[in-house]
Parts: C-alpha cells; structure tokens; sequence
C-alpha cells in the first residue's frame, strides 16, 4: 500500500471544536482521522479526534475516507502516515478494529481486541507498544475485576503519564472503589492479633493506630469523663465515697501529682504547658518577677476576658478573683477557678476551640501538668479511658463513662464531625510523604500516622504472608486515592475515604472534591462540586452531590428510602441559615432515587471541566 504523509500548515478553529486533542499525540502513536474536504494544491482539512488540522496530501485521499495513521513526527511538524485503507463508512467497531489489528500485526486475542476496541470507541491515540502491555495486564487480571473497569483504569493510567504495570493498575482499582476503608482496615486489625511475626513495639502502635481511627470520638468522650471527675474531687460536698476511688485511680496513673489530696487535688504543677493554653498562662504568673506581677496578671484578665470557650459567669468567677493580688496563696487560688471552669467546659461545650485550635479539655490537661505537647495530651486522655473502664467496679468511675458518652452524644453538630473527619484523617495518614521534607516536628509527628507505620512493616521480610496481604490492600488503597487526587493546570480533583464510627454506627464515606484554583493558588469557594459516597448501617448506600456556581449551592441526595425527602425537609432551614452565615445561599434540596436517575460514578467520569459561568462535571 502506499503511503500517505500529512504536515500540518495551520490548524483551523471553529465553533465547537478544540485547538488541542484530548490526548497529546507522541510519535508511534496510531489516531483515527477522517479526511473532511479537499482543498487545491494537494491540501485538504483532515479531523483527528475533537482537532480540524489542515494537511497537505503526499498522496491523494478521497474527502469523506476514514484512516488510521501512524505519527510519524510530532515536531516541529506533524507527520502522519496511512496504516489502513478507506475505512467502510457503516463498518462497526469491531470490523474496523480488525482492519487495524491486521494493519499493525497484532495477535487477534480476545483481550487484544477489547483493548482495541476501548481505545477506538473512546478516540484515543494509543502505540503498538501500549496496546501488547494492555493486552498483558488484562490477561492477568483478578477474577473479581471486570474488563471495562480495568481498561478504564488503563485510560486514567495513561492520561496521568503512570507506567502500565500490574501494581500500578491494582492501586489505581482500588483508589477508585468507593466500598469505603472499614473491612479492609478490620481486616488487618484481626490479622495482626492473630500474627506472632511482627514486633511487638510496631505491633502494638498499629493496633492503637486502627482503634484511634474506629473510635475518633474517644478523645472528646475522655475529656468529659476527666472533666466530670476533677469537678467532683474539687467538691467539697462530695461524699468521701465518691471523691476517694477519683483520687487514687488518678493518682496511680500518674495523671495527679503525687501531692495530690482530697483537700487539694489539683496542686500547681508548675510544669511548662502547651502554648497559649491555661497552663502556659499561669505558669507565666508563677515565673514573673514581683515588679512584673501586675503586668502579668492584667494579660491573665484580658486572657480569660477574650476567651470564646468560657461564659461570662465564668470569666465573670475568675476574673474577680484575679483583682485580688494580696491573697497569700494566689497561684493556687487562680489554678483552682481556672481548673474548675474548664472541667465544666469539657463536659458542655466539648467540640469548641479557642483562637489557637485549643479545646477546653486540652486547657484543662494542660493545668493538671500533662499538656506540654500536642501528643502528651492525646496520651493522657487514652489513660483517663483506660483507668475509667479498668475502674468499672467503681460505681463513680463507671458512671463518669456513661455521662460523657451521653455528653458527647448530645452535642454531635458539625463541629463533631469536622473533629471526626480531621482526626481519622490525621490517624490515617494520608499524603504523608509530602511532609517528609518538612520540619523536625512534623517528621516526629508521622510516627504516629498508619500509612507509615504500615510501610515501616512491609519492610519488615519476616513478617506472614497473611499479615503482608492485608497490610498491601489498605496502601495500596491509600496510594490509589492520591494518585487520583490530581490537578490539569486550574482544575483539581480531591478524593478521600474516612471510616467513621459513631453511636455504635459505623459509616464508610467517600469525598469527592473537585474544584479549581485561583491565580493566587487558593481554591476557589465560589466554584465547587463535592460527591459523598455512604455505606449507612440504617440509609445502606447514599450519595449526596453539592454543586456550588457563584457561591450558590444545591444538594441532591440518592438515596432509595421513599420517607428521605420528608426528614430533609425538616432541615432545609437550618442549612439554609448555615450557609447563608459563611457567605452562601442554598437554591434548593432535592431527594431522587436511584431509579429516578440513573447514575455512573464520577470517579469513572472522563475529567472535569470548567466554563466561566460555573462547573461543569459528568457523573
């Protein structure tokens, strides 16, 4: 046959077509083109995929003929040469794939041909290269993964320029799953109880790692219960009966002062505290300088004055008694009415934080003389957990538990789940490579991550073929997520996974982000589409779909309960005063089933774009 060579002039833009492929071309590749008029001087205007080219002809072609051509040149010129004859205008896919796999001299096997058949269905420029590692990866596919959504992974693969290996297509399979991280996350829980291979020390940190992760509000929960008891040892009208098992529980943690007394159990530590809490505050009072201690207790009174966390009958308490500079035991005066409002405010208004992200519980640790640190402070309240149930027999322990539960229950809003979020995540690790770089705090603070605990014992050849096996499917699901967390210049795609357990409710949610950036590298809030992915213990399978376009938001919830639409309506108004009180305004809240609208998972979308009027995503 003979052969035909294209170099480009000029490219012509009309309406509704591209300047550019979807798909940049690289020499090797073989594209679909349509020859769409003939022009004088051998020139004519030749479609490739969404792209009109004006070429000129080496070798006269019919206008209306249909080739594959291989890229011979992809600079400075385009070059193109004809790999098959006229294609039968109302030749199916599969007939023109057979031309081609006869062209280039390819096996005629069944997962060559749907690799074939995928990549001319969806226009893409694909090499005789690519097409033998496809057709490998798909004979080698699990039982349990489908050959379209292999050769879907395949594409997203290639578009993010990844290498076509086995490893690569299982993590990107499972960071599209939006089965949720629980059973895999279980899973690895059970086989490390059950292993004797992995060292105890990294063990035993995983396994706390995975109960952090399952139960992310046990650390609000130990706040109310250390709370509730510093609010029953100081007081005094206690009966003995009650205050007495606090005290010594406490104190055998190491959690009280061994000074520590019925008649006074919060002595002043005069330990360093974390910054800006309210240990740091009076421990600054207890190093001034007696010229300075007037100085420093007007900053005490504009602390507390300015605190958000604290009402005003308690800034009110202890403000007075900052006025009284004579009182001969002042410091422990002042750590006694700081102590005593905090402990209220870790039982009433657990998920507040004051201007420095601090909570009430974590100013009340750090007055008890644990809260030097970020992590001493997590510590202590697991051992306030721990010797509350370990003192169950206590009636006054065991009752300290079941407030705080009810406590925490009571007050669970969006701030909770903002907590919840935000620790799983912390717990979890993702993307903590990107800090590996960073300070020596923040390298410190990735021991405690799971995603690096687990690489840690990968590492590790002695371990059991069971305990490997799982540990690869929960990275491989987090590599999975990041890599399709990705951004195409302005536009960026976002995805997490955050197994949430609550009220003895387990919930597995998938989130979608997918927005842009401004020039300034900030995303952009008045533009947004952000996908939930739930697996409910009551609902089962739910989507929510916020769209944001000018700072304007509408929700569509999936869900096939038929009674759905009545419970949102109850809550139309409180969203619509919520997001009117950030700046945004809700146009509507619409429930469907999922046989009113069909839906195709956004992750298997092709990506996103963007107008200037808005957001525009397929799902």
């Amino acid at each position: 046959m003979t052969s035909t060579s294209f170099s480009i002039i000029q490219s012509q833009k009309t309406s509704g077509i591209t300047s550019q492929l979807q798909t940049p071309m690289k020499e090797g590749q073989v594209v679909h083109g349509t020859i769409k008029k003939l022009y004088p001087n051998q020139t004519a205007e030749v479609q490739i995929g969404n792209q009109k080219v004006i070429a000129k002809l080496e070798t006269p072609l019919k206008a209306g003929d249909s080739h594959f051509f291989h890229v011979e040149k992809s600079a400075p010129e385009l070059q193109l040469k004809v790999v098959t004859g006229p294609l039968t205008q109302g030749n199916t896919l599969a007939q023109q794939g057979q031309q081609l796999l006869q062209a280039m001299n390819l096996p005629k096997t069944t997962e060559m041909q749907a690799a074939v058949h995928f990549f001319m269905k969806q226009q893409l420029p694909v090499s005789k290269d690519t097409l033998m590692q496809v057709e490998q990866l798909l004979k080698q596919l699990p039982k349990d993964i489908t050959m379209k959504a292999a050769l879907e992974t395949i594409q997203k693969i290639i578009e993010m320029k990844l290498p076509l290996t086995t490893s690569i297509l299982q993590t990107v399979l499972s960071g599209k799953s939006t089965d949720g991280l629980h059973t895999i996350l279980q899973n690895l829980q059970v086989q490390l109880q059950q292993d004797q291979t992995v060292t105890p020390t990294l063990k035993n940190n995983i396994l706390q790692n995975l109960q952090k992760i399952a139960e992310p509000f046990n650390g609000p929960a130990a706040g109310a219960m250390l709370g509730k008891q510093v609010e029953i040892l100081q007081n005094q009208q206690q009966p003995l009966a009650s205050r007495l098992p606090i005290l010594q529980a406490l104190k055998e943690s190491n959690i009280l002062l061994p000074t520590a007394s019925l008649a006074n159990p919060i002595p002043v530590t005069g330990q360093q505290a974390i910054a800006n809490s309210a240990g740091d505050q009076l421990v600054k009072l207890g190093q001034a300088a007696p010229t300075e201690k007037g100085q420093v207790l007007e900053l005490l009174r504009n602390w507390v004055s300015g605190h958000p966390s604290l009402t005003t009958s308690q800034k009110s308490e202890v403000i007075a008694l900052l006025k009284n500079d004579n009182h001969p035991n002042q410091m422990q005066v002042v750590n006694n009415a700081l102590t005593k409002v905090f402990a209220e405010q870790s039982q009433q208004a657990i998920f507040s934080k004051d201007m420095n992200g601090l909570t009430p519980k974590d100013h009340l640790v750090s007055l008890v003389g644990k809260g030097t640190t970020v992590e001493s402070i997590a510590q202590t309240l697991q051992q306030v957990t721990v010797i509350s149930k370990n003192s169950a027999s206590s009636n006054v322990l065991a009752q300290t538990i079941v407030q705080a539960e009810q406590q925490v229950m009571q007050q669970l809003d969006g701030k909770a789940f903002e907590h919840a979020m935000k620790e799983v995540l912390k717990s979890l690790g993702f993307g903590y490579e990107a800090k590996l770089g960073g300070n020596s705090e923040e390298i410190r603070q990735l021991a405690s991550q799971l995603k690096p605990q687990i690489v840690e014992l990968l590492q590790n050849q002695t371990i059991s073929s069971a305990v490997r096996e799982s540990a690869e499917v929960v990275l491989g699901r987090m590599n999975g997520l990041q890599i399709l967390s990705n951004e195409n210049g302005p536009q960026h795609q976002l995805l997490m996974q955050v197994p949430l357990e609550f009220l003895g409710k387990k919930m597995d949610a998938t989130l979608e982000w997918n927005g842009r950036m401004k020039e300034d590298g900030k995303i952009d809030s008045d533009f947004a589409r952000i996908m939930f992915y739930l697996q409910l213990d009551t609902l089962e399978e739910t989507v929510v779909d916020m769209q944001v376009q000018n700072r304007v938001v509408s929700i569509t919830l999936f869900n096939d309960d038929q009674q759905l639409g009545l419970f949102a309506e109850k809550f139309k108004e409180t969203l619509k005063v919520g997001l009117s009180s950030v700046g945004y305004q809700l146009s509507g809240v619409f429930v469907k089933t999922f046989e009113e609208q069909k839906m195709t998972s956004i992750l298997k979308s092709k990506p996103n774009t963007y107008d200037a009027q808005g957001v525009d995503i397929r799902i």
